[in-house]
């Protein structure tokens, strides 16, 4: 079996795996339930300094991902619930509204049983993908991230792609993995597509060029970024990288993929940034460490200074603590450590640090903001998590 092959059969089980998992959780929801947070600000109407419980899912959710102006929480029975801003239609239920802060369901086609979303999602827009592998997407789609002509689009439609295992998408770019090639659609300004080009706005999907001949085991996007984390390990940026984003030590935007050098394989990556005064990427390794590099204003490289890094630096993980998952927002930094305790450094200027109302100030390295959690996301600055075994927030 190719690499290619060997690839596409690994995500297609994980799929698999997913359904299968929430149909057991649909079938034991009174043993097990998940609670929904949120904090931060999606851009307008409302900032939360502490996490606030979501209500309004009636089944476990499996899943949860933000895009800069929503939340979307995938269901054990393969429905997705969507809140937060639905100025272009990206809440997928049809309406515009200007904010809505309990769940709707996305209306999908008949039929349509949605297996994973893809994380991070693109400016004011949704995505998800099926049980049979295909994607769909809905909201604005002014630059195109969407391979569709229209601009806004109010209910999911389907995309030119088929055997879509891995997506991705941020800003005005989609990432597509589908039948074993990376795809790439939307704003180009800064080579965010990765195809050797800055040509502007594409709607055919282009292929990214420069990636080793080798399994992709994860897709991932921030403002003018995209990335690949490859199965041996090694990590590939490419697009803006004027505070150094891309990690290979310049300063130069790459309109095809550069390699990031590494102390030990990586096991997780999380592009982080919303405008072009922010950006950063934090990397768990996996010798257990934690390392970051790109914008540095506000202190989301972790490493206790504010000067941005064109190369990686190890973020001050606290004595006697391991983090388990990371994730980052537009200039806020985010991790799980072992015992579910959730972690933050950064920007706080709304909430998206999640310490408080009364502790806004930014800090430069990693403090508890006393919540437990299984899966925490972030894109620029809304921020969510959930918790499978629904603890309160501790006191």
């Amino acid at each position: 079996m190719d690499g290619t092959r060997f690839n596409y059969a690994t995500r297609a089980i994980a799929a698999a795996l997913i359904v299968a998992t929430a149909l057991s959780l649909s079938g034991a929801a009174s043993a097990e339930t998940t609670s929904v947070y949120g904090w931060g600000s999606t851009g307008c109407c409302v900032k939360n300094f502490t996490p606030v419980l979501v209500s309004g899912i009636p089944n476990p959710v499996v899943q949860i991902v933000t895009s800069n102006s929503a939340t979307y929480a995938l269901d054990s029975s393969g429905d997705v619930w969507a809140w937060g801003q639905d100025s272009d239609g990206q809440l997928g239920d049809g309406t515009l509204t200007q904010f809505v802060s309990t769940p709707v369901q996305v209306e999908f086609p008949a039929g349509v049983v949605i297996a994973w979303l893809p994380n991070p999602m693109p400016y004011n827009t949704g995505l998800a993908v099926s049980t049979d592998n295909k994607v769909f997407g809905w909201g604005a789609n002014s630059y195109k991230p969407l391979c569709l002509l229209a601009k806004n689009i109010e209910l999911p439609v389907q995309l030119p792609f088929s055997d879509v295992t891995l997506a991705s998408g941020a800003g005005g770019h989609a990432l597509y993995e589908a039948n074993g090639q990376v795809l790439a659609c939307g704003d180009n300004s800064f080579g965010d597509l990765g195809n050797g080009t800055t040509t502007p706005t594409r709607t055919t999907p282009v292929a990214v060029v420069g990636l080793p001949d080798e399994p992709v085991r994860s897709l991932d996007s921030a403002w003018g970024n995209s990335g690949a984390l490859m199965a041996d390990g090694t990590f590939y940026a490419w697009g803006y990288n004027a505070s150094g984003q891309l990690g290979n030590g310049t300063t130069t935007n790459s309109s095809v993929p550069v390699l990031v050098s590494l102390d030990a394989a990586a096991t997780s990556v999380y592009q982080g940034g919303s405008l072009s005064d922010n950006g950063q990427t934090v990397a768990m390794l996996a010798d257990g460490t934690v390392w970051a590099w790109g914008n540095n204003t506000w202190g989301q490289l972790g490493d206790g200074n504010r000067v941005d890094s064109s190369v990686p630096v190890e973020v001050e993980v606290p004595g006697g603590v391991t983090f388990s998952q990371v994730a980052s927002g537009g200039g806020t930094s985010y991790a799980i450590d072992s015992t579910g305790d959730v972690w933050s450094w950064g920007q706080n200027s709304q909430g998206q640090a999640g310490s408080g109302a009364g502790g806004r100030v930014d800090r430069d390295t990693p403090g508890s903001i006393g919540l437990d959690l299984t899966a925490i996301v972030a894109t620029a600055g809304n921020v969510a998590g959930i918790d499978s075994s629904a603890p309160s927030a501790r006191t």
